[in-house]
This record gives C-alpha cells, structure tokens and sequence, in this order.
C-alpha cells in the first residue's frame, strides 16, 4: 500500500521533476566554468515561450523539444562571449539578458495562442503534450538520471570538464596552461542552456501544457535555488529537485488541507527555496561544494597593471 502510493506520488511529480532538475543541471554546468547566471530565469521565460510556439506551429512536441534547446544555447553562448570577451559585469549582463528573454518570450507566446485558437476552431486538431502516461512518465526519471550521470562523467573525467573546472577557478592560470577560456565558457554555456531549454520544454509540455502571459516566470529562480542549496552536484540536485517538484505539483493539495489563502499558497515554494539556501549554508556542504573561486569575477585576457 505505502509503496503504491509513493509510486503514484513519484509519476504524479515526474513532469515538473525533470523541468526543474534538466534546468538546474545545465546552471551548474555553466556556472562551473565561472560565469555567473543570473539571466536564468529570463531565458527559461522564454524557452517555455518557444516550445510552446513551436509545438502549436509545427503541430507537435518533438520538435519544439529541439529547437527550444538550440534557442536556449544560443542566449548561454551570448552570455559566456559577452562575460568572457569583454570586461563587463556578470550580473549586468545576466539582468540585461533576463529582461531581454522576457521581452521576447511574450513577443513569441502571444502571437501562438491566437494561432492555436484559430486552428482548433477550423477543426485543425493536433496535440502538442508530450507524453505523459506512467511508462513515459518513468522514463522522464530515467532521462534525468542518465543527464545527471552524464554531466557527473563530463564535468569530473574528461578534459573538457578539467577545462570548465579550471576556467571557474582561476581564468588567468588556466589560459597559462593553454586552456582557450572563452571557448570553453562557449561550450559550457551551449551545453548547461541547451538542458535548461531541454527543461522548459518540459515545464511546458508535459506539466502545463497551454502557455499564457507570466507562464513560467519565476520558475527560473527556483532552479536557481535548487541547484545552488545541491552545491551544484548532480546527483544531490536530483534530491533539491524531487522535493520542489513535490511542493510545486501538489501546491494545491496544500492549500487545501491547511486552509491557506492562494496567495500564500504561491509563496510556499519560494519561502521553501530561501530555506534550503540557508540550510546548505549552514551545513559542512558549503565547504564541501563551495561555488567556483573565480565565478562571476570580470575576466581580463591580460592582467592589468595600474
């Protein structure tokens, strides 16, 4: 009986479990390389935008899938040139590319809405879900488990994952060693959005499956949390991402049995993310996984000398 119900709890909550950890994975990649991501929840905004647009343009999920990822890689890309090339602020450029995503993702959502309206009412029938029966819901867990093994393996045992380490530690000794530190921010920032464009897809096509003004807005940010009190691991981020997905999934369960008011109801995930940062840094983890030494440091190719 209790195993019943913990397996119907885990499929319930495999859709929004894969958004978020998908999301949270590719952040800590990119941040290992020392690129500080604050335009996370920007462009996951947009990201929902685009797999929804695509997916009600093209008549089906799997394609939205991967061009949403492309989308996404692009912006982790812009923001990894942008931080690395020139000698600008990280938090500048991650807001200024936030409010960029949410710009255009209104820009790109809108407009579908009406264009899925207009086609269902001239009979134009199509599905844009994912799938989402309990075999597929399965195999959203074994997807999240084989990217977090994969990025376990890259980041730790290939040199591509000494370079993103090195890059985070200390840009200026690594370029010494002969390490190209932009094109490896590069490919840091094309692989960690291209997982969270991999994760907004999700979010969006197999959680909630319609798009409208604000829909995915500060689900960014949770991702952000999430990643960061698991010390950016990811196997630990697979616990920090389970336990949101159970808080977001059944949200109104809880506001049902604690008679809580709906606004309050929103707020819980983000009260539960503020408390889970200040667990993680009140505990030996935040030693044991602490942030990389140079991440969002300004990086200048040659040292100045004034």
């Amino acid at each position: 009986m209790i195993t019943d119900v913990l397996v119907s709890g885990a499929l319930a909550t495999a859709p929004a479990f894969i958004a978020y950890y998908l999301t949270a994975l590719g952040h800590g990649f990119f941040e290992k390389s020392g690129v500080l991501n604050l335009a996370i929840d920007g462009v996951f905004y947009l990201s929902v935008a685009v797999a929804y647009a695509t997916a009600v343009y093209t008549h089906g999920p799997w394609g939205a899938l991967a061009i949403t990822m492309a989308v996404a890689s692009v912006f982790g890309m812009l923001i990894a040139y942008l931080t690395t090339k020139f000698p600008v602020s990280h938090g500048a450029v991650g807001l200024s590319v936030m409010f960029l995503g949410y710009g255009i993702g209104a820009l790109i959502g809108n407009p579908a809405v009406f264009a899925y309206r207009d086609l269902r009412s001239r009979g134009v029938m199509f599905d844009i879900r994912l799938p989402t029966e309990p075999v597929a819901r399965a195999l959203m867990y074994v997807t999240a488990v084989l990217a977090g093994l994969a990025i376990l393996y890259l980041t730790g045992r290939t040199k591509l994952g000494a370079a993103v380490r090195a890059a985070g530690e200390n840009p200026h000794a690594a370029s010494a060693l002969g390490v190209d530190v932009l094109r490896v921010r590069l490919i840091a920032g094309a692989i960690g959005y291209a997982l969270i464009g991999a994760g907004a897809t999700f979010f969006e096509l197999a959680w909630l499956p319609t798009w409208q003004q604000l829909q995915g807005m500060g689900h960014g940010w949770l991702a952000f949390a999430i990643s960061l009190s698991a010390g950016r691991h990811p196997l630990l981020t697979m616990v920090t991402s389970a336990t949101f997905a159970g808080l977001l999934t059944y949200q109104y369960a809880l506001q049902a049995a604690y008679n809580l008011s709906p606004e309050v109801a929103k707020m819980v995930p983000f009260i539960a993310a503020i408390v889970a940062m200040v667990l993680f840094m009140a505990t030996p983890l935040r030693r044991r996984l602490a942030p990389p030494l140079s991440l969002g440091k300004v990086y200048f190719k040659e040292e100045r000398t004034v």
